[in-house]
């Protein structure tokens, strides 16, 4: 058994249903354990799924950074964020029955619950990505440079004249852009959403003027049909799981489709076929 910094007992890494607290000995017999608790909110069930699946990552990060600093710093953001959401944090600790008591519980919450919002939130899910994405990439810089001093100096313009917008991301993260590094990542990812938005509106562009040829070409480059997929889901309400899936028949199909005009095409076809079904449009 692994004790944490709060002297929380858990199952050690490696064994069954690692990283979970042990049960307490309550001193019962083998034949006097009470029924679990049967799981009825989907929901909640699956929150604590993602909350477990983090404190087991956060545990094998902390045993390569003896400082802990992702625990520390999504455990602090726990401890903001609770001021203004006791409600929320208490009906999740009534209908788990077991409090929050380490900072790893605590940062895996947080963790859980952004990976909700993401997907509730595809925009945001996107940009959130990004950020993360680019904090580490500007964590590999041996020194900031040119293009990461800029964007600091563009969030804090940004800042003041987008308040809301900040907050609102910040709100939906669970956790403050506190730091130069994250600055300059929020807007390099924004500017990478933004640069993405163009090229999906002119893709849905080329659809709706039926260019097919010339979709075709764009959909071939890089990410293109991945651009096209996400442009497709959000133009029809697909939410992100339903995309997946379109997304993998896609790229069935574009093995089997020499002509990427046609499979272009196709693709307009099965995502619009699919919000009908689903009752997004008419």
């Amino acid at each position: 058994m692994t004790v944490d910094r709060n002297n929380r007992s858990h199952k050690p890494k490696g064994t069954p249903e690692g990283g979970r607290y042990e049960a307490k000995n309550t001193g019962a017999g083998a034949d006097d354990v009470a029924a679990p608790t049967p799981v009825t909110d989907d929901g909640h069930a699956r929150f604590v799924s993602l909350m477990e699946g983090h404190y087991g990552r956060l545990l094998e990060l902390e045993e390569r950074d003896v400082r802990h600093r992702t625990t520390r710093q999504w455990a602090a953001a726990f401890d903001r964020w609770r001021a203004g959401h006791a409600d929320e944090v208490g009906a999740f600790v009534a209908r788990r029955r077991d409090p929050i008591s380490s900072d790893r519980e605590a940062a895996a919450f947080m963790l859980a619950r952004r990976d909700l919002q993401r997907e509730r939130d595809p925009e945001f899910g996107e940009l959130d990505r990004w950020v993360d994405a680019e904090i580490e990439r500007l964590r590999q810089e041996p020194k900031p440079s040119k293009k990461h001093v800029d964007a600091i100096d563009a969030f804090e313009r940004h800042r003041r004249r987008h308040p809301d917008e900040i907050r609102a991301y910040e709100e939906k993260r669970g956790k403050e852009i506190s730091g130069t590094r994250e600055a300059a990542a929020y807007m390099l990812a924004k500017a990478r959403q933004l640069n993405e938005q163009v090229r999906r509106d002119n893709m849905l562009a080329l659809a709706d003027e039926k260019e097919w040829d010339a979709l075709g070409e764009r959909i071939a480059e890089g990410d293109g049909v991945g651009q096209y997929s996400r442009a497709l889901a959000g133009r029809y309400g697909l939410d992100p799981e339903r995309e997946r899936i379109l997304l993998e028949d896609t790229d069935a199909h574009m093995g089997e489709e020499a002509d990427p005009g046609t499979a272009a095409r196709g693709m307009d076809r099965r995502y619009r076929l699919a919000a009908r079904l689903l009752g997004n449009i008419g």
